[in-house]
């Protein structure tokens, strides 16, 4: 199995000055302000900057505060506040370090911008909230509503970075976006034997995300939407999560299509709770004294996280299964059908940022592969112009292209459809030339969230037109045809075609599909059975 390098995605709190901190609560509604009653509270949002016809509601609360007691706990519901709740700033950011922001900092000095001015949002273990962007705050409405999960290793990154701004794709494409929270690390995908018999276990960032939904499901028809045509989508991590979330019983009925963008590599996991727990107890005996599960649900949030990152350095926070948000692993849950809707990708170069011409390294990530595997994707990196080339080729396609696949055949056979994507636009000047096409680099496309810095000419700004429209019709009925796009084909297995994404918009024969049915066997467990 190919263990990942700790993955990231797109992050950085620019242009924070206008503060963040908590829910902002206080005084009564400003004039004009757009005003909703949602989850027995009455939130006073605000209206977009760039696009004032939308309503903005940050840092609404899905679940109560999980610290003291509420540690490693199923989320709970919130307790309404009392009075109007001013909904204009976010919440603090779940418990993390600086990953995402020095990941930033290495993309943006690629294209020129320069370290300055990026910086970390507030962190705290109170961070289960989200926010929504809605064009018609009507009830009558009943848009589609596109949930989104970020990514970041389910160790960093936070609900409203920048390039997950919702206005401009709520706006155009008349869809109510709502942007959630979820726990990470050793807070949100962690075990310990004292948990062993618990009503939740592990998997505690998967439960946010599962009562997240569930808000959304009762509360979103205020804000617009149809609680009953809800898309979840995300990348990287949040790609995955959607891919979990897919294969979880718990979440039956809280959403009805899917977006998986770079995700997928869940299909390599079968992680159990014996897994989790004993990286519990490394973090434990990283700590005076080995605490037990209560002493250590005592400990401040900072000793907590500076013990896991001592015991478990190059850990990758997974959910596993546990008998009760997962029961099998997800490649053995989608053999037996995934029955949503799909729309799922993958980006070019998605590990080659990462990655040096070092043979070495190569070679100890195709050790790492199924025997079975390991022939074919040692040939797929031979034919690469260089080490590097070669050893993003076995990355990006043992964890993202050939899981798209499966899961997409996935869909399919369950009477579903799936549309696959590639993704292959690399931005104009040197900082497209040292990154390529490279893992997270469609997100400001979808959003239409580019930075100022990031080079962008006319193909940029049609590719953006062309995703915003694909994602929003894809939300809104399962197919992301519509008016004025290219035609993108449905994924068949009879003759699989992929739509590629880049200066050229257009459907295409899959690539190396056949390899990656040959692969998928021995690569994802469970898989084999089907």
């Amino acid at each position: 199995m190919i263990r990942r390098r700790p993955g990231a995605a797109i992050a950085i709190a620019l242009a924070l000055a206008a503060g963040l901190a908590g829910t902002g609560c206080g005084s009564g509604p400003h004039r004009d302000a757009p005003t909703v009653t949602a989850g027995g509270e009455t939130l006073v949002g605000a209206h977009g900057t760039r696009e004032p016809r939308v309503a903005t509601f940050k840092g609404v609360p899905f679940a109560a505060p999980p610290v003291g007691e509420r540690r490693w706990r199923a989320p709970q519901p919130p307790v309404p506040r009392h009075g109007a709740q001013r909904a204009t700033r976010y919440a603090a950011a779940c418990f993390q370090d600086g990953y995402n922001s020095d990941w930033y900092r290495k993309v943006a000095a690629a294209f020129g911008g320069g370290a300055t001015g990026f910086r970390d949002p507030p962190f705290s273990e109170d961070c289960l909230y989200l926010n929504v962007w809605t064009p018609a705050l009507d009830q009558r409405a009943a848009l589609p509503v596109i949930v989104w999960i970020h990514g970041g290793s389910n160790k960093a990154g936070w609900a409203f970075e920048p390039d997950y701004d919702g206005e401009q794709l709520a706006a155009r494409g008349h869809v109510v976006v709502v942007t959630i929270a979820y726990r990470l690390g050793v807070f949100g995908y962690f075990g310990h034997p004292g948990l062993r018999g618990a009503a939740a276990p592990a998997n505690f960032g998967l439960l946010d995300q599962v009562a997240a939904l569930r808000w959304v499901r009762d509360e979103i028809r205020a804000f617009g939407g149809d609680p009953g045509n809800v898309t979840i989508a995300g990348e990287s991590a949040g790609g995955a999560a959607v891919g979990y979330l897919a294969a979880s019983s718990l979440a039956t009925g809280l959403f009805r299509r899917l977006i998986s963008e770079s995700g997928g590599f869940q299909m390599l996991e079968d992680l159990t709770l014996a897994d989790v727990e004993r990286a519990g107890l490394a973090v434990a005996v990283a700590l005076p004294g080995v605490p037990d599960l209560e002493a250590l649900r005592r400990l401040p949030s900072a000793e907590l996280f500076a013990a896991a990152k001592r015991a478990l350095p190059d850990y990758y926070y997974s959910a596993v299964v546990d008998g009760i948000s997962l029961d099998r692993p997800p490649a053995a849950a989608y053999r037996r059908g995934l029955p949503y809707d799909l729309l799922i990708g993958s980006n070019a170069n998605e590990w080659y940022m990462y990655l040096d011409d070092d043979p070495a390294a190569l070679a100890r990530t195709l050790a790492a592969v199924a025997p079975a595997a390991r022939a074919e994707l040692g040939e797929l990196a031979a034919r690469a112009p260089d080490v590097r080339h070669g050893h993003d080729e076995v990355v990006t396609h043992a964890n993202f292209a050939c899981p798209a696949y499966a899961m997409a055949a996935a869909a399919d056979a369950s009477g579903h459809r799936a549309w696959v994507y590639r993704f292959s636009r690399v931005r104009p000047g040197p900082g497209g030339a040292a990154l390529g096409a490279y893992h997270g680099a469609e997100i400001p496309y979808a959003f239409d969230s580019h930075d100022s810095w990031l080079s962008r000419d006319a193909a940029d700004d049609r590719l953006t037109e062309a995703m915003l429209g694909y994602w929003s019709a894809f939300a809104r009925t399962g197919d992301p045809n519509g008016p004025g796009l290219e035609p993108w084909p449905a994924f068949a297995e009879a003759v699989p075609r992929v739509q590629e994404l880049g200066a050229r918009i257009g459907p295409l024969p899959a690539p190396d599909k056949a390899l990656c049915d040959r692969i998928a066997p021995a690569l994802y467990p469970g898989w084999a059975a089907r």
